[in-house]
């Protein structure tokens, strides 16, 4: 079971995940994911950061959902960030066995995500 809670801190949409995110939860991920990147009022976020610090279990329905928000967000010129825990992870193992880790924007926290290098997100 996933648990997804969108919160909005300033021009950036933050959604924090829980628990697995599989052929099952992943639909749910997209849905969230999706309802944000296509919102085209004045509130349009210039920034998503998708918090995966709670989940314990990534798989490839998830990696792929991820992929494809990440693609969606870059045409729309959204920058999307991606939250992990430490390399020994779960998650972080399921990023670099699928050797997209380098291909994606990782943060090891919210703050980094949040204040990449000092500079908020735009």
């Amino acid at each position: 079971m996933v648990t997804i809670t969108p919160v909005r801190a300033g021009s950036v949409s933050v959604l924090t995940v829980s628990g697995e995110i599989d052929l099952t939860s992943g639909p749910r991920l997209r849905a969230a994911l999706d309802e944000v990147l296509d919102d085209r009022d004045a509130r349009a976020p210039t920034g998503i950061v998708v918090d995966l610090t709670a989940v314990s279990f990534l798989g490839s329905a998830g990696l792929a959902v991820l992929i494809d928000a990440h693609e969606h967000a870059t045409l729309r010129g959204i920058a999307l960030k991606i939250v992990i825990d430490g390399a020994g992870s779960a998650v972080a193992r399921a990023f670099q066995t699928a050797a997209i880790h380098e291909h994606l924007d990782l943060h090891h926290s919210l703050g980094d995500a949040l204040f990449d290098e000092g500079r908020p997100t735009p």
